[in-house]
């Protein structure tokens, strides 16, 4: 039965008091209630611990561990490393999940047998407004061709079969990419035949701060995102070909764009004219946007 699988929910807390309860309590209101929420406090300087400690108090689910700083990566392996989960269900201290989150990224999961999974997201400013909506390509086909122009998944939001980490020894920070340990371990699980996927719908709240570790290490990680982008396109030209002769019949305008810029790319790096007519049923206003999307991010 899907509603008793255990969920592991990896938490780590870093100065995020502003933000935590808001965070936590919308794990602690999942419609899928069977799960267990690790949250590793990592040597905050402001108010997070008492926090932490009061709901810790509250919800025997909550496993707290507070100690010295050691850093996002050593937090997640460290995380992991503690759960006792079928599946792994990251959050960050300053977002928000809606509330069926669990539930329908577990059914989605079990159906389709996948390895990872995110979902659409909203974005949102400081004080909680909606800034704007991220689709996000939806099964595993439309995920590799991203994988070749663009991040498929929102880091907080995806939820991770244990079991396949363990089978293949992955846990961030294993290769030479230490700014975004997130896509790298995308990259590694999917060199490792990981299954990608996406919910239909939005289940999560991801808040934009410019304080966060992202916008600090900007540049870096934009140069390491590159990187990683570059080799896989160089790896998988003839199997991103492929994908495109066997696209869906529907695509949401995030997956429409993302084949624009992996046709774009191709026709760039290899004069293939070919590809040009996976452009045909897209619209013209998503190729010039998506075009220029690829060109300022190269």
């Amino acid at each position: 039965m899907i509603d008793n699988i255990l969920i592991s929910v990896v938490l780590p807390v870093y100065n995020a008091d502003k933000y935590l309860e808001s965070a936590i309590d919308s794990v602690l209101i999942q419609t899928h209630d069977n799960f267990e929420l690790i949250i590793i406090n990592d040597g905050s300087s402001d108010d997070s611990l008492l926090i932490l400690e009061e709901y810790a108090k509250k919800d025997k689910r909550i496993k707290l561990i507070n100690r010295e700083n050691k850093g996002l990566v050593y937090t997640l392996n460290e995380a992991i490393k503690m759960a006792s989960g079928k599946y792994i269900a990251r959050m960050d201290a300053d977002d928000i999940c809606l509330k069926d989150r669990f539930k329908k990224q577990i059914k989605l999961m079990e159906n389709e047998n996948l390895d990872i999974c995110g979902s659409h997201y909203l974005l949102i400013v400081e004080n909680g407004t909606i800034n704007g909506l991220n689709l996000v390509p939806r099964d595993d086909k439309m995920c590799f061709i991203s994988l070749s122009s663009k991040v498929p998944f929102a880091h907080p939001s995806v939820m991770i079969r244990k079991e396949f980490l363990l089978k293949n020894n992955l846990e961030y920070g294993q290769s030479k990419y230490k700014i975004a340990e997130d896509f790298d371990l995308w990259m590694r699980m999917y060199d490792n035949n990981a299954k990608f996927g996406n919910v239909d719908d939005v289940l999560f709240k991801y808040r934009v701060l410019d304080n966060s570790l992202s916008k600090v290490n900007s540049d870096s990680l934009a140069k390491d995102t590159r990187n990683m982008l570059n080799e896989f396109f160089n790896k998988n030209k003839n199997e991103l070909i492929e994908k495109l002769e066997n696209l869906p019949q529907q695509l949401n305008d995030e997956e429409k764009s993302l084949v624009v810029r992996v046709v774009f790319k191709l026709f760039v790096k290899t004069f293939n004219l070919s590809v040009l007519k996976y452009l045909k049923t897209i619209n013209k206003k998503i190729i010039i946007c998506s075009i220029l999307s690829e060109i300022t991010s190269t």
